[in-house]
């Protein structure tokens, strides 16, 4: 029997759920099989079963992965900004080219809401917990507002959001796809980010 260094298992696991994260984002989780998974984790399909029950835990494992991954880049932006300016500079990198042109690394909630939406219990309640996280972090960065509720603030910048990535990544017309982006920035900057 090869024995592996302490921690090997769990740096392997990290590792399939890693390249699952982008894996599910670019292509969907029907569009990736177990063995495809492996695969761009550089292993073998026969060693899955001995990190996961299934394909539904590895992609509920993913959800929690690729919304850390994808906040962490959008959080850093922020605050690489002035505090005044950090919820602006998150709209722009969150609706911008970059974020739609790389959905591999980009959120998962344009890239997984309506596949994920016809999944088992387990994955849509891993998908809930990562939007309810990606909630609360976007709460943190609206500004008060007087007689408004943040957390409705922060349900409607996200969704809007969320849904401009995704149609612009579905339309064909370059143009408009960068349009719709532009719009977007737009809006939600004077809606929620202007003082």
């Amino acid at each position: 029997m090869t024995r592996y260094p302490s921690g090997h298992k769990e740096r392997t696991r990290e590792q399939i759920v890693s390249a699952a994260a982008r894996a599910f984002r670019e292509e969907g989780v029907e569009g990736v099989s177990v063995g495809e998974v492996m695969g761009r984790a550089g292993l073998t399909h026969g060693g899955f079963y001995a990190h996961f029950r299934n394909k539904d835990q590895l992609v509920a494992e993913a959800c929690g992965c690729a919304l850390e991954q994808s906040t962490a880049r959008l959080i850093d932006i922020a605050r690489k900004a002035p505090p005044e300016e950090r919820l602006a500079a998150f709209i722009g990198a969150y609706a911008s080219p970059a974020h739609r042109d790389d959905p591999g690394a980009g959120c998962l909630m344009p890239a997984l809401a309506t596949e994920v939406s016809r999944h088992s219990p387990e994955v849509r309640t891993a998908f809930t917990g990562s939007v309810q996280q990606a909630l609360a972090m976007l709460v943190r960065l609206l500004p008060e507002v007087e007689g408004a509720d943040r957390t409705d603030r922060a349900l409607a910048l996200m969704s809007g959001l969320a849904g401009a990535v995704m149609l612009a990544r579905a339309v064909d017309d370059p143009a408009l796809s960068d349009r719709i982006l532009q719009a977007s920035r737009d809006a939600f900057t004077a809606a929620f980010a202007k003082g």
